[in-house]
C-alpha cells in the first residue's frame, strides 16, 4: 500500500511541473491552432452543404426528366410497333413533359426517312401541328405559360447533326455538349438529352430529344456566392455549363489550372476538400468538385472559395486567443489537480461498481484501467481474482447439475433442463423417459471394490450414451439408476427398438481387470404428449413405476399403464411391511418333502417361507422376496429362515426323527456378504444340528461374478459338511463345463424339464444324459415339480434319486409334515 501512494504522489508532480512549465509557451499556439482548423473546416461545411444541396436537387430533377423522356421514348416505339398514324397522342405526352419539366426547354422528334408514311425519302414528322405542305414540325418547345410548336424551316441537314448520329450509331442515350439553337430569331445556349427510338426488331427509327435551358442553370449557379467565393457547373467533355464568376465561359472548355495541375486530377478526387489555385480568383482556394450521374455520363458541380474568405474568423479571434491564453495559465495548475483528482475518483469508483457487482454474484464485470501504474496492476490482480471466483461458480455449479463420476447430468440437472424446455403440444410426437436400474449391481459392487463398481458405472454409461446418441438425453440419478429423456417420439416402435438396444448393449460382458462381468437392467417407459415441468416430474415417477415391474422379471421393458399403481402400491405397502413382518413373527415355514426312489422314504424336505400377512393373508414368495432381495433384506430374512429349519430339525430329533436332511434356499446377496461361512456355522452350531443335516440351494447366478471366490467359499462349506445343491438347473445360465468344478452334493433339474417329458422323446433324452453326467460327477439328481404317474414312472425309469413334487404332496406346515413322514415310514 505504501509503494502505491508513493507511485502516484511521484507521478502527480511530476505531471504538474511539466504541465505548469509547458501551458503557456503551448496553450495559445494549440487555440490558435485549432480556431485556424476550425475556420476552415466551417468554410469547408458551407461549401459541402450547399455543393450537396444543388447536386442532390440537380440530379433528382434531370433524373426525372430522364424517366419521363425514356417514358416518351417507349411510347413512341409502342405508337410505331402498332402502325398507329395518328400522332395527337404522341404530342400530348410531349406537351405533357414539356409543361412539367421546369428545366427543359423543348422536344424535338426526328425519325428516319420511310419510318412512317412519305415514301419521297425526306425526313417527315407528322402532328397535329402539321402545316400544309406535310413538312415536319420538328420543336415542341416552352413559351412563357405557353407550349408552342415552331414550324419547319428549311431544315436540309436535321439528320446529320450529333444528336441524330450518334444515338443511330450507338442505339443508346446520348448527352450533347452545349450548343447554340436559333428558336424562333432567338440564340439559345442548350444542351440535349437524347433517346434513340428502335422498333421491336431494335431497327432505328429516330430520335426523341429534350432540350436543358443553360440560361436557367446559369442563373442558379450564380446565385450560388458562398464566402465571396463562386461555383460552375462542368461537362463529361470538361466544358463549362455554368460559371458564376463569369457568364462568357458557359460552353468554352475549362480554363487551365496553373502549377500544372489539371481537371482530371480534380476529377479522380471528386467529393474530396481540396486546396489549389484559381486562375479566376487567384492565390489558394478550397475547390470540391460534386459529381451529378447522368446515365452513363457525369457532370460535376465545384465550389470555389478563397482561403483567406475562410480564416476572417480565425484573425478576428486571434487577439481574444492570447487573452484567454494568458488567463488560462493562472489556472491551468489548479485545473491539473482537479483534473488528476478527477481521474483518481474515478478509477476508485470504477473499483467500487465493480465489487458491489461481485457481491450480488455477477462476475462478468472486469475493472477497465489503463493507466501504468499501481492502479493498473491492482485491477489485472482483482480481474484474475474475479476469474478465479467465476470459474469457481462454473465448477461448483456443473458439480450441481452434473454425476462426477460419470459426467452425466444428475437428478437436479434433469430438472434444470426440464425447466429450460420450451415445447408445445403436439399430436403425432410424444416425449418419453427411460428410466434404467442395473440388475443385481449392489451384489457385484458389494463383491468387487468400491473402485472396480465406479469402473463398471462408467463404462455403462458410455455404452448408454453411444446407444442413445443424438436421439436424446442421459442422465445418472444416482447409484445403478439411470434417465434417458428422448423428446421426439412418433411411434411406440422406434422407442421399444431402442429399449430394445440399451438391453442388448448392457448385456454384452464388460471387462475389468482382465475379469468380464455380465450384468442386465431393468427399463421402466412412461410418455407424455408435451414436456414441461409439471409432466417431466410425472414421466420419473410413472416410468419408476414401470420399473418396478420390470424388475420382478428383469432383463426387460416395461411402458407404465395407469393399472400398475396398484400394483405398485400393494408391492411399496409390502416393501414397507417387511421388517415390522420379521419382528411380528408373520413369517412361517412350509415343508415340501423329498421321496428316495429305491426306498421310497421321504429322504428329507425342503424350507419354503411363507407370510401370512394380517390384511392381504397368505402371501407367495413370488411376490416378496424379489422385494426383500431390492431392499438388502433378504440377508436377516434368509439368516432367520437358516436359523428356524435348523430349530425344526432339532425339534423333529426331540420327537425321534433323526434322519431328515432339511434344505435352505440361499440367495446371491447372501452369498456374497464377507462372513456368510462364520454366519452359518454360528447359526449351525447355535441350533445344535449336525451340518449333515442342512442343504444349502444355490442358484446359477453365484458362478457369474467373482467364481474363484465363490469357489472357495463352497470349498470351506464342503469342510463344515454343509451339504450344496445346485437349484433351478437349466433356467438361467446353464453350463455344464464349471459343474466339474463346484463342490456339489445334488444337481436339481427343474420342472421344466418334466412337462411334456411323457410326450416328448428329446426331453427324455436330454433328461437321461443329465442323470448320467450327475452319477459320473458324484452327485445326486433330485427332480422338482413332478405331478403325474406317468412322470415319475420315466424319471423312475432313468434312475433320478430323488422326487419332490405334489405326486407325493404340497408343502405343508411342519406338524403336517412330521405326520406325513410316519406314514411313509409306517
Amino acid at each position: 500500500m505504501k509503494t502505491m501512494r508513493v507511485g502516484i504522489a511521484h507521478k502527480l508532480i511530476f505531471t504538474l511541473g511539466a504541465l505548469m512549465i509547458l501551458s503557456f509557451t503551448l496553450l495559445a499556439s494549440i487555440q490558435l491552432m485549432k480556431l485556424y482548423d476550425v475556420s476552415l473546416r466551417q468554410g469547408e461545411l458551407v461549401a459541402q452543404n450547399q455543393s450537396n444541396a444543388y447536386t442532390t436537387k440537380m440530379s433528382i430533377e434531370t433524373n426525372d426528366a430522364l424517366i419521363r423522356l425514356e417514358g416518351l421514348q417507349q411510347s413512341l416505339q409502342q405508337m410505331k410497333e402498332y402502325n398507329m398514324t395518328d400522332r395527337s397522342e404522341a404530342v400530348r405526352l410531349i406537351e405533357n413533359f414539356v409543361r412539367e419539366q421546369p428545366y427543359i426547354l423543348g422536344v424535338f422528334t426526328v425519325w428516319e426517312p420511310n419510318a412512317f408514311d412519305n415514301q419521297d425519302g425526306n425526313f417527315r414528322n407528322k402532328s397535329s401541328y402539321d402545316d400544309d405542305t406535310g413538312r415536319f414540325v420538328p420543336y415542341i418547345v416552352r413559351q412563357g405559360d405557353k407550349i408552342v410548336a415552331y414550324p419547319n424551316k428549311n431544315y436540309e441537314n436535321i439528320g446529320e447533326g450529333d444528336y441524330y448520329q450518334i444515338p443511330k450509331r450507338t442505339k443508346k442515350f446520348a448527352l450533347m455538349e452545349p450548343y447554340y439553337y436559333d428558336i424562333n430569331g432567338e440564340r439559345i445556349l442548350i444542351s440535349s438529352f437524347v433517346y434513340p427510338i428502335l422498333d421491336e426488331q431494335g431497327k432505328f427509327l429516330g430520335v426523341v430529344g429534350a432540350d436543358i435551358s443553360l440560361d436557367m442553370v446559369q442563373q442558379e449557379v450564380e446565385k450560388i456566392r458562398p464566402m465571396g467565393g463562386y461555383a460552375t457547373m462542368i461537362t463529361a467533355g470538361d466544358s463549362y455549363l455554368a460559371n458564376g464568376l463569369d457568364r462568357a465561359l458557359v460552353s468554352k472548355p475549362y480554363l487551365p489550372l496553373p502549377k500544372g495541375e489539371s481537371l482530371e486530377e480534380l476529377k479522380e478526387q471528386a467529393l474530396t476538400i481540396m486546396y489549389t489555385s484559381d486562375p479566376m480568383l487567384g492565390g489558394t482556394v478550397m475547390r470540391l468538385l460534386n459529381p451529378i450521374h447522368i446515365k452513363d455520363q457525369t457532370w460535376y458541380f465545384e465550389t470555389i472559395i478563397p482561403k483567406g474568405n475562410m480564416l476572417k474568423d480565425y484573425y478576428k479571434g486571434l487577439s481574444n486567443t492570447i487573452i484567454i491564453s494568458l488567463v488560462a495559465f493562472i489556472f491551468t495548475t489548479m485545473l491539473m489537480i482537479l483534473l488528476i483528482r478527477k481521474i483518481v475518483l474515478q478509477n476508485i469508483r470504477k473499483v467500487v461498481h465493480v465489487s458491489s457487482a461481485l457481491v450480488e454474484g455477477d462476475t462478468d464485470q472486469k475493472l477497465d484501467i489503463d493507466t501504468k501504474d499501481e492502479f493498473e496492476f491492482m485491477a489485472q490482480q482483482f480481474n484474475r481474482m474475479i476469474d478465479h471466483r467465476k470459474a469457481s461458480e462454473e465448477l461448483i455449479e456443473f458439480q450441481a447439475t452434473h454425476d462426477l463420476l460419470t459426467g452425466l447430468p444428475n437428478r437436479y440437472g434433469y430438472t434444470r433442463h426440464i425447466e429450460q424446455i420450451h415445447t408445445v403440444p403436439y399430436s403425432n410426437k410424444q416425449a418419453a423417459l427411460l428410466y434404467i436400474d442395473l440388475d443385481r449391481f449392489k451384489v457385484i459392487n458389494d463383491t468387487l471394490d468400491y473402485a472396480m463398481g465406479d469402473q463398471l458405472l462408467k463404462q455403462f454409461a458410455d455404452r448408454l450414451k453411444q446407444t442413445v446418441g443424438s436421439n436424446g438425453r442421459v442422465f445418472r440419478f444416482g447409484g445403478d439408476e439411470f434417465v434417458v429423456l428422448l423428446n421426439d417420439v412418433n411411434h411406440m416402435n422406434p422407442l421399444l427398438l431402442v429399449a430394445d438396444d440399451i438391453l442388448l448393449t448392457i448385456a454384452e460382458p464388460i471387462q475389468l481387470n482382465d475379469r468380464l462381468f455380465y450384468i442386465t437392467a431393468s427399463i421402466g417407459i412412461s410418455l407424455q404428449h408435451e414436456l414441461t415441468e409439471e409432466t417431466g416430474d410425472r414421466m420419473v415417477k410413472e416410468a419408476d413405476t414401470a420399473l418396478f415391474v420390470a424388475k420382478k422379471q428383469r432383463n426387460t421393458s416395461r411402458l407404465y399403464s395407469p393399472s400398475m399403481k396398484d400394483v405398485s402400491k400393494r408391492e411399496q405397502e409390502l416393501e414397507n411391511g417387511l421388517f415390522p413382518a420379521l419382528e411380528g413373527e408373520q413369517f412361517v415355514l412350509y415343508y415340501q418333502p423329498k421321496v428316495d426312489l429305491k426306498s421310497g422314504q421321504i429322504y428329507g424336505a425342503e424350507a419354503l417361507i411363507r407370510w401370512r400377512h394380517p390384511e392381504f393373508g397368505m402371501i407367495s414368495p413370488l411376490d416378496f422376496i424379489p422385494l426383500a432381495e431390492k431392499t438388502g433384506f433378504i440377508i436377516p430374512l434368509g439368516e432367520w429362515v437358516l436359523r428356524t429349519a435348523c430349530k425344526q430339525i432339532k425339534l423333529w430329533e426331540q420327537q425321534g426323527v433323526t434322519a431328515l436332511t432339511v434344505s435352505v434356499n440361499m440367495s446371491m446377496l447372501q452369498f456374497q456378504q464377507k462372513h456368510i461361512v462364520e454366519t452359518i456355522q454360528s447359526i449351525i452350531t447355535e441350533a445344535s444340528v449336525r451340518p449333515e443335516q442342512i442343504e444349502l440351494e444355490l442358484t446359477e447366478t453365484i458362478f457369474m461374478d467373482n467364481p474363484d471366490h465363490t469357489l472357495k467359499i463352497l470349498r470351506e462349506l464342503q469342510q463344515l459338511g454343509i451339504r450344496l445343491s445346485l437349484d433351478d438347473f437349466g433356467t438361467g445360465y446353464s453350463s455344464l463345463s464349471y459343474l466339474q468344478n463346484i463342490p456339489l452334493h445334488y444337481l436339481k433339474l427343474d420342472k421344466s424339464f418334466i412337462h411334456d417329458i411323457v410326450s416328448d422323446f428329446k426331453k427324455q433324452m436330454i433328461f437321461k444324459s443329465l442323470v448320467v453326467i450327475a452319477h459320473n460327477l458324484n452327485m445326486k439328481v433330485v427332480t422338482e415339480g413332478v405331478e403325474t404317474d406317468e412322470e415319475l414312472q420315466i424319471i423312475r425309469q432313468h434312475k433320478c434319486d430323488l422326487v419332490q413334487g405334489y405326486i407325493y404332496s404340497p408343502p405343508v406346515t411342519a406338524e403336517c409334515f412330521i405326520e406325513l413322514y410316519h406314514k411313509h415310514v409306517s
